[in-house]
């Protein structure tokens, strides 16, 4: 029996996602070569070796580049015979296997991915059993990779008369086109063009474009369209002699994620509490408003202020400790006001690195924890056109190559109207708020350059001071006025094992509130480089600097306030790092990264340096045989790890805002002295299991926030901000002295994540905290103002068919501290009896988001619902006052 059989395929490598080496959104695009086939007889066709893989690096806190990675390569043949005794075929049988192949290029494991298939199934298997491959390599050196291969078996024409052989009629007709991904406009690859013409059959394999040609009788050809991953396309065309016709057929996708991220390559450990956010676990996590610095509010060991306000308190340290960073450099405001959404546009981030605590040499000047949001280099061939709507802001995405220039724009604005809102309960307050995005990317990964630009303002009104009294519609001011603007230039070159970063930051700064009103102009130089030594041995090393010039507006009164005569003192301040670190891997089984940080500060009112010296070790206990795990890889081991170092910072306002994070020197550093020891488990099912325990001392932490009153005669503060903040009563100096009194601190805890990371099916963690922070009164050891003992976030996205998806998150906190009457009296030791002795409730929250997705020829819209605290469960921000709230958003994002 004549048989037609065509062959395609794919490769993809699952990579790690907990190491220095964070791989950025790439594809993979193969090059087949077009064939065509005429003969009823069996025609096999092959789309030759596999194709070349391309990734973008991310190497640590200050370069762009990273190592190479190149996929298999086949050796030989990658033919499967058509099964003998096979069942007659309507329809094309398509067989989808996973291959595990190591470090020789030995197929060590087939697995099917298919609905069974027996007698198709067990021919494939048997041939891929077979194959021989050249091994993927990551830095040049052997590395074991998952890949897939599909066969698709085309059902055969009818078998021809016994007579003699036919050629057909001629075929003066051709059929050219490119196949087009429905809704995303990409090209489709590995994809098989089948046309029938009367009874016979001719088919050719599409090109990494997705452009095909194939010669054809006249006449009515029936074409079938078959692709991985993509749904069969069906057409009818009718060619006349001589008749060239060309085509665009869009075909779908079995199911659209905008959120899919491809990771190639085999990562290894770097880093020891470090974990990395991507895809889908960034922008659609019920309660963040599809903001993905918002996520790390379910993460272990991270404590809220108040539920709905974006100030992460990480392990037990104020708010001002942790560090907001987009790309190693301070973002100023990283969220908006009130409940706003931060101010870099999602599309941009590529991933969140979250170091709770450990965090390596290139991350300084702060004691608490990081939070780091990676960009990627926009591809030379990437086009995209994105517009969000919902019921908080407005914002737009666009990135087209340049080709003359051989450079790729991105732009991004967003402006926010929550003063609508605010509008509908009151007209006594207003607020708006807008951030921009522009950016240029030129040369590759390996040696380019990038000119970024980005900002934000923020400004919240209020009633003016001449508005008449007792007006209906009165006329507002502005009494908080927030913003930023930022040139980050870049260039990155590589040179065989080294790789350099060269990068100048130019910023503006304003800050206009009570008295308060100056402007920062600042620039940062700074120079990285990585030289890979050796296998076993890696040097980073980094100089950077600041200068920052402060004028002061005609707006600035130092009797206005404390926070006025604080600012006011600002002036002209210089600061300069560097760092050396080595990650050192003696055997396979250990890696050993110590580091070293040296920062000077000065301004008008001091002079001030530190030393930070610091540790991460991580040991490879033993791997685990997981199906689906490549055998080898860091993966698949158990992992102990343990970090110690110092961390300084100087000293910031309580709260993260511009220009108010560099205080006056004259206040001095604070220091902090971390450690953690901790393990790493995988499981089956792509969960895997973290557990961490860590102790910090805080000596001095100061500019701490605080809200609780000393004792129940002091009337408690209503806000988030420092009582004499608000409270103009009291004497500034009074105040002043109080915030900037050093004190010590320590946190210490226990913290467990469970995560499953998968492109289909089920996606989420639990993380669980058990933690204590306090601060030292005397000889007393008093709880912390935001010490929350037990956090537990639930977080869980769901794929659901026709392109839903559906997220629930569920958290709880238990309460934060609080002042009581104590009839003892106050000594030395205990000067403050009652101050933290008791504890408010705490609170649960569930959130949920669905989303739903429809697609059209050139575009796609994606309709979600995200509500916050869907329950209305009730939240205790201070004892006796109880809120509760519901907060739903509603939008429409579209793609082009």
């Amino acid at each position: 029996m004549g048989v037609h059989v065509a062959v395609s395929r794919t490769i993809f490598a699952c990579a790690v996602v907990a190491s220095t080496v964070s791989l950025s959104r790439a594809s993979f695009a193969q090059t087949k070569p077009d064939a065509a086939q005429t003969d009823a007889g069996a025609d096999v066709v092959d789309s030759g070796a596999l194709g070349d893989a391309s990734a973008h690096a991310d190497a640590g806190a200050a370069g762009d580049a990273a190592p190479s990675f190149e996929p298999p390569r086949a050796l030989g043949e990658t033919n499967v015979p058509y099964p003998p005794g096979a069942p007659a075929q309507r329809a094309p049988v398509v067989v989808t296997v996973k291959l595990l192949v190591d470090t020789a290029g030995t197929v060590q494991k087939v697995e099917v991915r298919t609905p069974a298939q027996a007698i198709f199934d067990e021919a494939v298997v048997a041939a891929a059993r077979g194959f021989r491959f050249a091994p993927a390599r990551y830095a040049g050196s052997p590395v074991p990779v998952e890949i897939t291969f599909t066969h698709t078996f085309l059902p055969p024409p009818p078998p021809p008369p016994v007579r003699a052989v036919d050629e057909g009629p001629p075929r003066t007709a051709v059929l050219r086109g490119k196949l087009i991904e429905l809704g995303t406009r990409a090209p489709v690859t590995d994809a098989t063009v089948t046309a029938l013409v009367g009874e016979r059959r001719y088919s050719v394999d599409a090109d990494r474009r997705g452009r095909f040609r194939l010669p054809l009788p006249p006449g009515t050809a029936r074409i079938s369209v078959y692709a991985p991953s993509h749904n069969p396309f069906l057409q009818q065309e009718t060619l006349g002699p001589a008749q060239e016709l060309a085509v665009s057929y869009f075909v779908e996708r079995d199911r659209y994620d905008p959120y899919e991220i491809v990771v190639i390559g085999e990562q290894h450990r770097e880093e020891v509490s470090r974990i990395t956010l991507r895809g889908a676990e960034l922008q659609q996590i019920p309660g963040t408003f599809g903001d993905p610095f918002r996520v790390i509010q379910t993460l272990p060991g991270v404590a809220s202020v108040v539920s709905l306000l974006p100030f992460p308190v990480v392990r037990g340290a104020s708010p001002a400790s942790t560090g907001f960073l987009l790309d190693g450099t301070t973002i100023p405001l990283l969220y908006h006001l009130l409940v706003g959404t931060s101010v870099v546009h999602p599309e941009f981030i590529d991933e969140i690195q979250f170091y709770p605590g450990g965090a390596p040499a290139p991350y300084g000047q702060y004691t608490g924890g990081i939070i780091d949001g990676r960009t990627a280099r926009a591809r030379p061939d990437e086009h995209l056109l994105d517009f969000d709507l919902n019921l908080l802001q407005s914002g737009a995405f666009v990135r087209e190559p340049i080709a003359p220039l051989g450079v790729t724009f991105t732009a991004a604005a967003r402006y926010g109207y929550p003063g609508f809102l605010l509008g509908l309960a009151t007209n006594q307050i207003s607020l708006s708020y807008w951030d921009y995005q522009l950016r240029l990317d030129g040369g590759n990964a390996r040696n380019g350059w990038t000119v970024f630009a980005y900002g934000a303002n923020d400004e919240l009104d209020t009633r003016a001071v001449t508005s008449t009294p007792g007006s209906p519609a009165p006329a507002l001011a502005p009494a908080l006025v927030l913003g930023f603007d930022r040139i980050d230039l870049r260039d990155h070159q590589t040179q065989g094992r080294l790789d350099e970063t060269y990068r100048l930051v130019l910023g503006y700064d304003h800050t206009f509130s009570m008295g308060t009103d100056f402007t920062i102009w600042l620039a940062e130089p700074s120079v990285s480089a990585r030289w890979a030594v050796s296998d076993k041995l890696t040097l980073d090393a980094g100089l950077w600097g600041a200068l920052r010039d402060i004028v002061q507006g005609t707006g600035a009164n130092a009797a206005a306030g404390p926070l006025a005569a604080i600012t006011s003192s600002l002036a002209k301040s210089y600061v300069g790092a560097a760092y050396l670190e080595a990650l050192w891997r003696p055997t396979p089984r250990i890696l050993i990264r110590p580091g070293l940080r040296v920062d000077g500060y000065e301004d008008d009112t001091a002079t001030k340096s530190s030393v930070d010296p610091r540790l991460t070790v991580r040991y490879r206990l033993f791997d685990r045989d997981l199906p689906d795990v490549p055998p080898g890889s860091d993966d698949s081991a158990v992992w102990l790890k343990g970090s110690a170092g110092i961390y300084h910072q100087p000293p910031r306002f309580v709260l993260p805002l511009p220009g108010l994070d560099m205080l006056p020197l004259k206040y001095g550093l604070l220091r902090s002295y971390q450690t953690s020891l901790g393990a790493e488990i995988p499981l089956r099912q792509h969960f895997q299991l973290s557990v961490d325990g860590y102790f910090n001392y805080m000596d001095p932490t100061i500019f701490d926030l605080s809200v609780n009153s000393s004792t129940v005669g002091t009337p408690p503060n209503q806000t988030v901000l420092p009582t004499a903040i608000i409270t103009q009563a009291m004497d500034a100096q009074v105040f002043i002295d109080r915030l900037t009194h050093p004190e010590i601190g320590r946190s210490y805890g226990l913290e467990l994540l469970l995560r499953r990371q998968s492109k289909s099916g089920l996606f989420g963690w639990i993380s669980y905290t058990l933690s204590r922070s306090e601060r030292l009164q005397g000889s007393t050891w008093k709880p912390y103002d935001f010490d929350r003992v037990q956090l537990l976030n639930l977080v869980l996205g769901m794929r659901l068919p026709r392109n839903w998806d559906l997220g629930l998150r569920g958290q709880f906190q238990s309460g934060r501290p609080t002042t009581i009457s104590d009839p003892t009296p106050a000594t030395p030791a205990n000067p403050t009896p009652g101050y933290n002795a008791g504890r408010n409730d705490g609170y649960w929250r569930i959130d949920l988001r669905v989303d739903k997705r429809a697609v059209w020829r050139k575009w796609l819209l994606d309709f979600y619902v995200d509500i916050t605290n869907v329950a209305l469960l009730p939240e205790e921000i201070q004892p006796g006052t109880v809120i509760r709230y519901v907060l739903p958003t509603v939008g429409l994002r579209a793609r082009f």
